[in-house]
């Protein structure tokens, strides 16, 4: 996908931002959202794949 940068002013909440800045290790609060928002995207493909494969392949008991 092609990147564009672009300069975006938002009022956020401090504490959710500090709080994903830990859990993602992010070194700033730009680098937070850009990778909360691939998170936000990577689980909407994983969900669409879901829906997609639902039904088409059988449950094996194993034991």
């Amino acid at each position: 996908m092609k990147q564009s940068v672009k300069r975006k002013n938002y009022y956020l909440d401090e504490t959710k931002i500090k709080g994903a800045q830990k859990i993602l290790e992010a070194k700033t609060e730009t680098e937070t959202i850009d990778r909360a928002l691939d998170l936000v995207l990577f689980r909407k493909k994983i969900l669409d794949s879901l829906k997609n494969t639902k039904g088409k392949g059988k449950v094996e008991q194993l034991f």
